[in-house]
C-alpha cells in the first residue's frame, strides 16, 4: 500500500549546490582545460505504471488492490567521462513521499482514498554510451545500469487505520536493471542542460498487518501482495563540468 522513479539524499543536494557555487568563481582560464567530471541538479518527475495481484491473507476480503501514485522531486547526479565514447553516472534524487490509494470494489467507500505514504530512496548507476563523443555542443547518450530502491518511513493513513485499526506497512528492498536515454546541451564550455528519460525494474513485496485497537498484541488481519512499479522518470537539470 503506497504511492511511489526516483531517483537520494538532501545532504547530497546541498553538497552539489556548494560545488556549483564554488565553481562559479573559478578562473576563466580553467574553462579551456579538460572537464571529465560533471554534476547536475534539477527536477525529476516519477510516473508509476504499477500492477499487482489483489491483496490476500489472513482475514483479508477479496477485491482489494492498490493504485500507486506519481511524484515530483529534486534530481541530482554525478557523471565521470571514461576513455572513448563512454561515461559512468550516479543518478540520485531527494526521496519523494509517494501516496498509494485504495483500488478495487472490496474497499467499498474507501475506494480511491489515500491509505499509505512512503519515502522512496532510489540511487542508480549507469554506464553511458555517447555516439557523438563528449566534445560537441549536442551530446546524446544512452545507458544501462543497476537500480537499488529502498522504501522508508512507511505510514498507514487515517482512512486505513480508521477502518482496520493500527496498521504497519512493510515493503521489501528492490534490485533491478535500469536504462535511460537523453541529451546534454553544452551552452558554454562549463555549463549544460540535461534532459533524460529513465526506466527501471522495481518490484517489492508488501505486507500490511493490522492490530486490535484494544490489545496491540492481537493481529486482526494481514494482507500481502507483490507490486511491480514499472517507474518512468523524466529529468530536466542544469549541469556543471569541472
Amino acid at each position: 500500500m503506497m504511492r511511489i522513479p526516483k531517483p537520494s539524499l538532501l545532504p547530497g543536494a546541498l553538497v552539489a549546490a556548494g560545488v556549483l557555487a564554488a565553481a562559479a568563481w573559478a578562473p576563466a582560464a580553467q574553462a579551456a582545460e579538460a572537464s571529465p567530471n560533471a554534476i547536475y541538479v534539477g527536477v525529476a518527475y516519477l510516473q508509476d505504471h504499477s500492477s499487482s495481484p489483489d491483496l490476500s491473507g489472513y482475514n483479508t476480503p477479496p477485491n482489494h488492490n492498490l493504485d500507486v501514485g506519481n511524484a515530483t522531486t529534486l534530481g541530482l547526479g554525478y557523471v565521470r567521462d571514461l576513455p572513448g565514447p563512454w561515461s559512468v553516472e550516479l543518478a540520485l534524487g531527494y526521496p519523494p513521499r509517494v501516496r498509494t490509494d485504495a483500488a478495487g470494489s472490496g474497499w467499498g467507500a474507501l475506494r480511491g482514498a489515500g491509505i499509505t505514504d512512503v519515502d522512496v530512496v532510489s540511487p542508480t548507476v549507469f554506464l553511458n554510451y555517447h555516439p557523438l563523443g563528449h566534445e560537441g555542443k549536442w551530446d546524446p547518450f544512452v545507458g544501462l545500469g543497476v537500480n537499488y530502491t529502498r522504501f522508508t518511513n512507511t505510514k498507514a493513513l487515517p482512512p486505513l487505520t480508521g477502518a482496520q485499526g493500527p496498521t504497519q506497512i512493510h515493503l521489501s528492498d528492490s534490485w533491478g536493471a535500469a536504462a535511460h536515454v537523453g541529451v546534454v546541451y553544452h551552452f558554454t564550455p562549463r555549463w549544460e542542460l540535461v534532459a533524460a528519460l529513465a526506466v527501471a525494474d522495481v518490484k517489492s513485496d508488501l505486507t500490511s498487518t493490522s492490530y486490535s485497537p484494544v490489545n496491540p498484541a492481537v493481529i486482526t488481519s494481514q494482507a500481502k501482495t507483490r507490486i511491480n512499479f514499472r517507474p518512468v522518470v523524466y529529468t530536466l537539470a542544469l549541469g556543471y563540468s569541472f
